[in-house]
C-alpha cells in the first residue's frame, strides 16, 4: 500500500486516529504508570549523568536566558526596543545543546567543541546583555513617584513571588566615599550584612569589597538600598535567630549536627519539645564504573568507598580540615576531605590508626551553608576528580519510607517508585531494559513520609540523576567512562577519553527539610529560587529610584510563570504560567499597567477554540481558572 504523510496539528493527528480507530474497529493497549521506564523501550536512564559539565550549562543558560528575556520584555513597554534577534540566537544556541546526543552526552568527544564553543559565545553575550537590560528598567524607574529615595544598591527578583534569598554583590567605591559597611536600609527596612572580602585605600576608605545579605524583594519585581556605616536597628520580636552549640547549629526551621571527624551532617526538627531526625548525609559515595555513556554497570554490590566507612577495605576517605566561619546571617562549615585508593595497616583501623596512605584519586572541598532566616541548607562542593571508571554520588540518609518520591519536571511532577535497584520483573512480566532505580529530575526531587508528616527534597543546578532507594537519596555528581557504548549494542565501540571527567568540577545543590509534602511544603518554589538568583546592581552616586516596585504577580502559590516574551510576530506580550501542584485554581495576575487586550492562545501563540477560556479583567487585573498540571499562554496587548 502507499502511505501518505500529512503534516498536522496534535488535535487533528488524535482526531484522524480515533476516527481510524473507529471504522477499523480496532483495540487499543492501554499502559498505566511511569512512561520513562524500561519495561516498554529503552530510555537509557544513566545518560542523565554522562558528560556532566554539559548538563550544568544548559541548565544554568537555560534559567540565565529565561530571567534576562522577562526584564527585556518589561522593558519594551518602557521604551519599545526589544533585543528580539540577540535574544533568538542566544535560544539557538541553548537549543543546540539541548538537542539530541549533546546534553545526554552520549555523543563522540569531538562532536562537544561546538558546544564549548557556544558556552563562550552565551557567557559573554548574557553578561552583557543581563547589565544594558537591567540599567534601562533603572533609567525608567529613575525619580519616579514621591517615594523616590537615594539609594545604592538595587537587587531584582525575576520570579513571580516576592523572594527572601541570599545574594553576593561586588561593590567598588571612589576614594573617601564610604569607610565601613554595616548594615542596608530600604524605606523602614534595615538589614544585616556581611562583608565576604574587601580592600582600602591608604585614607582607610573601602576601594572594594564584596558583600552578602538576604533581602526581600517583592514579586517581578525591585527593592532599592542604601549603605548603613552604623549598626542596623534590632527588632526586639525578630523569630529567627542562627546560634552556635558545641558542634550544633540551630535556627528556627531545624538544627545541624556536624561530626568533625567525617564533615558529615544530621538534620533535625526540633518542634514542641519533639526532636525528629530528617537526615544524616552530604555523604560522598564513591561506585565502580564498568559501564559506558549510556548505562552504569558494576560488579560490586557495595561502594568503592563512603565517607562513613563503607565499602572496599584498601582505600578510605580523609579529612585534612574542618573549620567554621560565622556572621549574623550565616554559618558556614568548611570541610577538605581526599579519597585514597590504598591505606596501610587496612585492617584492625580501629586499633592501628594508618600511617601510609597512596594513590589520592579524588580531592574535594565542601561548603555547608544554614542561614538565619532561609529554611535551606545550601552546599557547594568542589571535586577535583582524578579516578577512572567510578560513580560519585552525593547521599542523604533518612528514616523515612515511602514506595514513591516526586520528581520536578517540565511543568510539574511525576512520581516515580523507589528501590528499583533492587526490582525484578515478575513471571511474564517482558521489559525491554533492566530497571536500575535512576531517574532524571528537573531542579529538585521530594522524598516524604506521610506517616511521619515529614519530608526531604533535594534541589539541583544541572545534576539530574537521581535514585531512592532504602531510605537514602542519592544525587549523581559525575560518571567516570571510557567507551560510547562498551558492548557495541546501544552505540559504536568508540573510546570517549574525554567523558573520564578527569577535571575539576564545582556542584551546586541544596536540601529543604520541612513538614508534609512536597505540594504543601511548595518544593518547587524553592527549587526555583535556588536556580533563579537574584540580581544586583551597584547604582551610580546620587541616583534617586522608588524604595521598590513590583511588575507582575501571579496568585496563588501554586501558579508559577514560566514565560514573559515579546510574541514571536511582534504583536503584544506572551505570558505563560502553570498549575505546578496538580490542583484546579482560580488564579489572580497582576500586571504594572493596564492592557488593552487579552486573549488566550495556544503554545505556538495562536487562537485556539481548544484553549478558550473565560477571562474577568478588571484594569490591571486579569482572573481565571487553571485546570490542574495545565499550561495557560495569554496575549496581551497594551
Amino acid at each position: 500500500d502507499r502511505a501518505e504523510m500529512k503534516i498536522a496539528t496534535p488535535r487533528e493527528f488524535f482526531e484522524s486516529l480515533e476516527t481510524e480507530i473507529k471504522e477499523k474497529k480496532q483495540k487499543l493497549e492501554v499502559r498505566k504508570g511511569e512512561m520513562y521506564s524500561g519495561r516498554y523501550s529503552e530510555v537509557f536512564p544513566n545518560c542523565s549523568s554522562s558528560r556532566m559539565w554539559i548538563k550544568q550549562g544548559l541548565c544554568e543558560y537555560e534559567s540565565w536566558l529565561t530571567c534576562c528575556e522577562r526584564w527585556a520584555t518589561l522593558a519594551s513597554l518602557v521604551d519599545s526596543y526589544f533585543p528580539s534577534e540577540e535574544l533568538r540566537n542566544c535560544w539557538r544556541k541553548i537549543l543546540f545543546i539541548a538537542f539530541h546526543d549533546v546534553v545526554p552526552g552520549t555523543g563522540m568527544d569531538r562532536g562537544y567543541d561546538e558546544v564549548k564553543q557556544y558556552r563562550g559565545f552565551i557567557t559573554a553575550e548574557m553578561s552583557n546583555r543581563c547589565i544594558h537590560v537591567h540599567s534601562r528598567i533603572i533609567e525608567s524607574e529613575t525619580g519616579k513617584g514621591g517615594s523616590a529615595d537615594i539609594g545604592d544598591i538595587i537587587v531584582f527578583n525575576s520570579l513571580s513571588w516576592e523572594v527572601k534569598n541570599w545574594i553576593e554583590m561586588d561593590l567598588r567605591f571612589d576614594k573617601g566615599e564610604v569607610v565601613t559597611i554595616k548594615g542596608l536600609k530600604s524605606g523602614e527596612e534595615e538589614i544585616d550584612v556581611e562583608i565576604i572580602k574587601f580592600t582600602r585605600y591608604g585614607d582607610d576608605s573601602l576601594r572594594y569589597a564584596r558583600i552578602g545579605f538576604v533581602p526581600t524583594v517583592p514579586p517581578m519585581g525591585y527593592k532599592v538600598y542604601k549603605i548603613l556605616e552604623r549598626e542596623p536597628k534590632r527588632y526586639p520580636f525578630d523569630p529567627n535567630f542562627i546560634l552556635i552549640r558545641g558542634n550544633t547549629i540551630e535556627n528556627r526551621f531545624f538544627g545541624v549536627e556536624i561530626e568533625p571527624a567525617t564533615g558529615l551532617i544530621t538534620v533535625y526538627i526540633d518542634e514542641s519539645e519533639k526532636r525528629e531526625e530528617v537526615c544524616m548525609g552530604n555523604e560522598l559515595v564513591l561506585e565502580e564504573e564498568a559501564g559506558d555513556l549510556y548505562y552504569h554497570r558494576q560488579v560490586l554490590d557495595i561502594p568503592l568507598k563512603s565517607e562513613s566507612g563503607e565499602g572496599v577495605k584498601y582505600g578510605a576517605f580523609r579529612v585534612k580540615n574542618f573549620h567554621i566561619t560565622k556572621s549574623p546571617l550565616r554559618r558556614v562549615i568548611h570541610v577538605e576531605t581526599d579519597y585514597f585508593s590504598l591505606r596501610w595497616p587496612y585492617r584492625l583501623t580501629d586499633k592501628h590508626p594508618p600511617i601510609i596512605w597512596r594513590h589520592k584519586f579524588l580531592e574535594c572541598t565542601k561548603k555547608i551553608i544554614i542561614y538565619k532566616d532561609i529554611p535551606r541548607i545550601d552546599f557547594v562542593t568542589n571535586v577535583a576528580d582524578k579516578h577512572p571508571r567510578a560513580r560519585l554520588r552525593v547521599r542523604f540518609n533518612t528514616v523515612m519510607k515511602s514506595p514513591i518520591y516526586v520528581c520536578g519536571s517540565q511543568f510539574g511532577a511525576v512520581s516515580r517508585p523507589t528501590d528499583m535497584w533492587y526490582y525484578k520483573p515478575k513471571d511474564g512480566e517482558e521489559w525491554v531494559e533492566k530497571p536500575c532505580g535512576a531517574f532524571p529530575s528537573l531542579r529538585w526531587f521530594d522524598y516524604s513520609d506521610a506517616g511521619k508528616g515529614l519530608g526531604l527534597t533535594v534541589i539541583h543546578c544541572g545534576t539530574p540523576e537521581s535514585e531512592v532507594r532504602d531510605g537514602a537519596l542519592y544525587l549523581t555528581l559525575l560518571r567516570s567512562v571510557s567507551m560510547l557504548s562498551s558492548d557495541g549494542k546501544t552505540g559504536p565501540a568508540i573510546p570517549v577519553p574525554d567523558a573520564r571527567e578527569l577535571r575539576r568540577y564545582t556542584f551546586r545543590y541544596a536540601i529543604y527539610p520541612h513538614r508534609g509534602d512536597w505540594k504543601s511544603a511548595y518544593s518547587y518554589r524553592q527549587a526555583q529560587e535556588f536556580n533563579c538568583a537574584l540580581y544586583g546592581i551597584q547604582l551610580r552616586r546620587g541616583e534617586k529610584l522608588p524604595h521598590e516596585n513590583s511588575f507582575l504577580t501571579i496568585k496563588p502559590e501554586n501558579v508559577v510563570l514560566s514565560a514573559l516574551k515579546v510574541a514571536d510576530d511582534g504583536d503584544g506580550i506572551i505570558l505563560r504560567f502553570y498549575d505546578a501542584a496538580g490542583e484546579d485554581t482560580d488564579a489572580e495576575i497582576t500586571f504594572f499597567k493596564e492592557p488593552t487586550e487579552v486573549k488566550v492562545v495556544n503554545l505556538l501563540e495562536y487562537e485556539d477554540k481548544e484553549v478558550s477560556k473565560g477571562l474577568q479583567i478588571e484594569g490591571k487585573r486579569i482572573k481565571l481558572n487553571v485546570k490542574p498540571f495545565e499550561i495557560v499562554t495569554l496575549r496581551l496587548r497594551f
